[in-house]
C-alpha cells in the first residue's frame, strides 16, 4: 500500500448514518497501515471523533449553495493539491454528479442506494429511466420529468468516468448496471466484532427488543411501536413488564413516535435512548435479545451488528443484508409491515433465552475496507 494522500468526498453530511460509518470503517482501517484519510464535503454537521473516526482529516470546502459554485470548490481544490483522481472516492449519486463535473476521469466511486432506495431523488422520473421505473410515471409532471432528466444526464457523466464503480448488493448491481450501463462491483459492508463478546445480564424473564436508526419515517418505527404494544396486550396478563422496546437514535420523528407510544398506554416500556457513543450502544446490544429492522434497508449494518453479538433479527426481504441471511435460524425475513412484523416479533419472544446455535458468520468491517483500498489502488 502506498503513503499516497487518500480521501473521500461525500458532498452533503447532515447525520451519522450507514455512509458516515463506512467512511470511519475506511479512516480506521487506513489508520492502522499508517495512512490518514481526508473527508471532502461541501457541509458537514458531524463529529467523526465522537465515532472513533481515528486518523481521518475533514476539508469543508468554502462555497454558496449553488452547483457552479460548488463545482468550483470542488475543481479548485483538486488542482490545488495536485490530487490525482485515482486518489479519490466519491461517495453516492451525489458524489457521482458533482465529481463527473468537476474532477478529470479516473476517480473512484460507491454508491449505496441506487435510485429506487431513495424518495427524494428526481432522476426515477427521467424519460431515459421510465423503463427501469415505471411506477413512477404515474401523476408526474412535465416539469419535473425535465428536471429527473438533467439529474440523471449529469449523474450517469460521473459514473462513467469512474475507474471503479462500487456498490453493496447484487440487487443494486443489477438496478445501477440497468441505470448507467456500467459495470459495477459488489463489496458488502461489514461489521466490527467484538474482542469478547459481551455478556448478557439476566434479563428475570423479560423478552428485550431493540432498534437503533434514525427517527424517520421510512425507518417504520411506527410499526414496531403497534407491534410490540400487540404483544404488550397478550403478555400482560399473565407477565405484567415482561417485553421491553429500546430505541436508539435521533430525528424528525422522535416526539411522534413518543406520543404513539404513550397512546397505546406502553410508554413506560419503550425507552427512546437518543443518539449514544459506541460504548453505550455496545451496552444496548448486551441488554437485548431481539433486533428489529422491518423497514427495506439498502443494506442494513445495525442488523448485522445485532448478529455478530447474539441477538435475533427481524428484518425485510429486501433489505441488502437478506442476500446471505437465508436459512440462518437467528434471523426472520418479513414481506410487509403490520401483520408479518407482529407475528416476527411474537416467534422471536417465544425463542428469546433459547439456544439458536452457533453465531452466524458476518462479514467486517476490515474485509470491506480491504477490498475498498485494493480496488482504489491505494
Amino acid at each position: 500500500m502506498h503513503k499516497e494522500p487518500c480521501f473521500v468526498f461525500y458532498p452533503f453530511v447532515a447525520a451519522f448514518g450507514g455512509i458516515e460509518r463506512l467512511i470511519v470503517d475506511l479512516a480506521c482501517f487506513l489508520n492502522g497501515w499508517g495512512q490518514d484519510l481526508t473527508l471532502i464535503a461541501f457541509r458537514n454537521t458531524v463529529d467523526f471523533a465522537a465515532y472513533g473516526a481515528e486518523g481521518l482529516k475533514i476539508q469543508t470546502l468554502p462555497c454558496q449553495r449553488s452547483l457552479r459554485s460548488e463545482v468550483s470548490a470542488l475543481s479548485n481544490f483538486a488542482r490545488q493539491r495536485e490530487i490525482k483522481s485515482h486518489q479519490i472516492l466519491a461517495m453516492e449519486m451525489r458524489g457521482a454528479m458533482y465529481a463527473g463535473m468537476a474532477l478529470p476521469a479516473g476517480y473512484n466511486l460507491h454508491i449505496a442506494d441506487p435510485p429506487s432506495l431513495l424518495p427524494s431523488d428526481l432522476s426515477k422520473y427521467s424519460f431515459s429511466l421510465a423503463r427501469i421505473y415505471p411506477e413512477q410515471r404515474i401523476e408526474c409532471s412535465l416539469a419535473i420529468r425535465a428536471r429527473g432528466q438533467f439529474i440523471h444526464w449529469l449523474t450517469r457523466r460521473g459514473v462513467r468516468k469512474a475507474a471503479h464503480a462500487i456498490t453493496m448488493t447484487q440487487r443494486n448491481v443489477d438496478e445501477l448496471c440497468a441505470a448507467y450501463s456500467v459495470d459495477f462491483e459488489k463489496v458488502p459492508p461489514g461489521v466490527r466484532i467484538p474482542d469478547v463478546a459481551a455478556r448478557k445480564p439476566a434479563s428475570n424473564g423479560q423478552v428485550r427488543f431493540l432498534s437503533v436508526c434514525r427517527l424517520e419515517s421510512s425507518k417504520r418505527i411506527d410499526a414496531i411501536i403497534r407491534s410490540f404494544a400487540e404483544l404488550v396486550k397478550e403478555s400482560r396478563s399473565d407477565a405484567p413488564g415482561a417485553r421491553t422496546l429500546r430505541v436508539v437514535g435521533e430525528g424528525s420523528q422522535a416526539q411522534s413516535l413518543k406520543d404513539l407510544a404513550k397512546s397505546y398506554g406502553i410508554d413506560s416500556l419503550v425507552e427512546f435512548a437518543g443518539l449514544v457513543s459506541d460504548e453505550e450502544l455496545e451496552r444496548a446490544y448486551a441488554k437485548s435479545d431481539i433486533f428489529v429492522m422491518p423497514a427495506r434497508q439498502g443494506y442494513g449494518l445495525p442488523g448485522l451488528e445485532s448478529l455478530a453479538r447474539g441477538l435475533q433479527l427481524i428484518v425485510h426481504r429486501e433489505s441488502g443484508v437478506t442476500e446471505f441471511l437465508n436459512n440462518v435460524p437467528q434471523v426472520r425475513i418479513i414481506d410487509n409491515f403490520e401483520s408479518s412484523l407482529t407475528e416476527a416479533m411474537r416467534q422471536a419472544a417465544r425463542m428469546a433465552g433459547q439456544s439458536t446455535g452457533t453465531r452466524p458468520s458476518v462479514p467486517t468491517s476490515d474485509e470491506w475496507a480491504a477490498r475498498i483500498v485494493q480496488l482504489a489502488g491505494w
